[in-house]
């Protein structure tokens, strides 16, 4: 018998069987959560939106596109024996993948605890190459050499990806990005704020390196550059005397060599996790907005873009709350993705509360209380994420108008419904 305690046992006579075989499982962290979040009261409600495995991994793993997904990619010869036994054992290692992930996701949600998810790191497996019967790169070939992952944070028109590709015998290149002519072509990052040049510049100059990956980022030019922590946060607090300006996206490149497969898919989960640690739902935002024109990061630097007091021409603002490792974000990233698609008029901003966001408290939660923005913190219903609605005034300046929220243990609020709630505001 498990060591439960009182309160635990309780719920259990409360749980599906599926929910009471995870218990053995729970981190002391998740334990603690259940411990203040989950009651008697509230678990069946909890079950009840859950889902099962099949729909939680189409909410986790809902991108889709390019190669990964490409019949004819997919219908590929391996190369020769040390390909075709390395993409057996990284379809063996994307299925285990995912469902740590189905499994991670699911006990977060059942104790209401959000965490990084240790299993959801990359979202399809491709071959990296395509060659001729000789492994020269052909794009007709029916075969190809080494493998290629799909990373979270992508949508079918701008994939980032992490390539392990064969270096003579018994060695193995790990890289960001895809292979062409025999170089690795990195990942692109967004860098238009002095938050995510901070993110970057540690990722390149300390995290990666420190695990011993070759690491070098470039600008548009193909410019190497050196990113200085001390000379990004001083140029912020200059504002435009001494602003820093790289443009919206940089390239990362990050590589290292290994000497059998196994180690070679350790280093390739070790360049996704730390990535996706910092970036991951950002990532995805961000390339949602780069597709459809409508889906921005906010940050402190660029509040009054979001919220002048000059008039504007969209029909709506709608400010989405997050943080990187929110179980409850994760969840909504494809109605993200859904709502800018169907919405091109409506300007939508991702607020990670994990980033400074001065501004956005004194004047939204201000706007939220009449004035005073500790009277939302006092008062405040509901959990991140919670939907803030912006419409025009008679004059075209943007207004509060209402937010959309629920507590921890309900379904996430559906940014779907903002449409039929912004009706009402039309003049």
């Amino acid at each position: 018998m498990e060591n439960f305690t009182h309160h635990e046992e309780t719920l259990m006579q409360k749980m599906t069987p599926q929910h009471r075989a995870l218990m053995s499982k729970f981190s002391a962290n998740e334990r603690r959560s259940m411990a203040e979040n989950v009651t008697i009261e509230n678990i069946e409600t909890i079950q009840s939106w859950i889902g099962s495995d099949e729909e939680i991994e189409r909410m986790l793993f809902w991108d889709r596109g390019g190669k990964f997904d490409d019949p004819e990619w997919q219908s590929l010869t391996p190369y020769d024996e040390t390909t075709a036994t390395l993409y057996d054992k990284a379809k063996g290692h994307f299925e285990k993948l995912k469902a740590e992930a189905i499994e991670s996701q699911r006990r977060s949600d059942l104790a209401l605890y959000s965490q990084f998810n240790t299993g959801l790191l990359f979202t399809g497996l491709a071959g990296a190459v395509r060659c001729d019967s000789q492994g020269k790169p052909d794009k007709k070939g029916k075969y190809f050499r080494g493998i290629e992952w799909r990373c979270i944070g992508s949508v079918e028109e701008y994939i980032n990806s992490i390539t392990l590709y064969p270096i003579g015998l018994n060695e193995f290149e790990v890289h960001f990005g895809t292979r062409i002519d025999d170089e690795a072509e990195g990942v692109t990052v967004y860098t238009g704020d002095s938050y995510s040049l901070l993110q970057l510049a540690k990722l390149n100059g300390e995290i990666l390196t420190d695990y011993g990956y070759w690491t070098k980022v470039v600008d548009s030019s193909g410019k190497a550059l050196i990113l200085d922590p001390k000379e990004i946060r001083e140029a912020a607090l200059y504002k435009g005397e001494r602003k820093l300006c790289y443009g919206e996206e940089l390239k990362l490149y990050g590589s290292i060599r290994m000497s059998d497969m196994k180690k070679a898919l350790e280093a390739a989960d070790m360049l996704s996790r730390r990535f996706y640690q910092r970036y991951g739902l950002e990532t995805e935002c961000y390339k949602i907005g780069k597709k459809y024109g409508n889906f921005f990061l906010m940050r402190e630097e660029k509040f009054d873009y979001f919220l002048p007091s000059t008039p504007v021409k969209e029909t709506a603002l709608i400010l989405i709350t997050a943080t990187l490792v929110c179980r409850r974000c994760r969840r909504e990233v494809r109605e993200f993705r859904d709502f800018a698609k169907s919405h091109p008029h409506m300007k939508i901003a991702l607020v990670n509360l994990n980033s400074p966001q001065f501004k956005f408290y004194e004047r939204v939660f201000g706007d939220m209380a009449g004035g005073n923005p500790e009277n939302f913190r006092r008062t405040a219903t509901g959990v991140t994420p919670f939907i803030i609605i912006y419409a025009p005034d008679e004059n075209r300046v943007l207004k509060y108008r209402e937010y959309l929220s629920t507590g921890k243990g309900d379904q996430p609020p559906s940014l779907l419904k903002c449409a039929k709630i912004l009706d009402k505001y039309k003049k």
